[in-house]
């Protein structure tokens, strides 16, 4: 089938997605007008468009790093958002929520009116507030602080090598002599 084209540009930009032949047929059907492609047709467009398709992958992944949520300032922003929410809702009166259980009197039921600590907001607000230092460097773990000072030319061959092959450094330093992967060595 020869295709217009607006289809042709449709069918690139859907081989640019990454969709195979039943997904770009899927999406062509829905298309205004409805249309078939056969998979030699993808199978040329891939071939013959391979450097543009190439760049506009490129292109977008570029844009996709560099853009909205990627960027750590876009993500505090929308932390604080979230943290401003959370803030309105238990200082203005949520902290504690109301709740109604029925108690069982004989042949009826009687309602009974408590409080209740909102807990589980109160620590979804604390871990956006985690999450708001992690991101801004506000908190420094002890752990950090003890592997930022370490000199590593101290370190033997044997554990850089365990560094290197993703052992923690804390498992390394703690076990010098290890085989690797954190197992201390067997004294004879």
């Amino acid at each position: 089938m020869r295709l217009r084209k607006a289809q042709k540009e449709a069918v690139i930009a859907w081989i640019a997605e990454g969709l195979l032949s039943d997904e770009i047929n899927e999406r062509a059907g829905a298309h205004v007008p409805p249309f078939n492609v056969s998979r030699q047709q993808v199978d040329y467009y891939r071939k013959s468009r391979e450097a543009e398709l190439a760049a506009m992958v490129a292109a977008g992944e570029a844009d996709a790093l560099s853009t909205g949520l990627a960027l750590k300032e876009e993500r505090v922003k929308s932390l604080k958002r979230l943290a401003a929410l959370m803030e309105r809702d238990l200082f203005g009166g949520f902290l504690w929520t109301d709740q109604v259980k029925s108690l069982h009197d004989g042949d009826s039921y009687i309602p009974v009116d408590y409080e209740e600590f909102n807990r589980s907001e109160v620590d979804a607000y604390r871990g956006v507030l985690d999450d708001i230092a992690k991101e801004t460097g506000g908190r420094v773990t002890k752990l950090d602080s003890l592997t930022r000072n370490i000199d590593l030319a101290q370190l033997t061959d044997s554990q850089i090598e365990r560094l290197a092959n993703g052992e923690e450094i804390i498992s390394v330093l703690a076990n010098p002599g290890a085989g690797g992967a954190g197992t201390p060595t067997q004294e004879a």
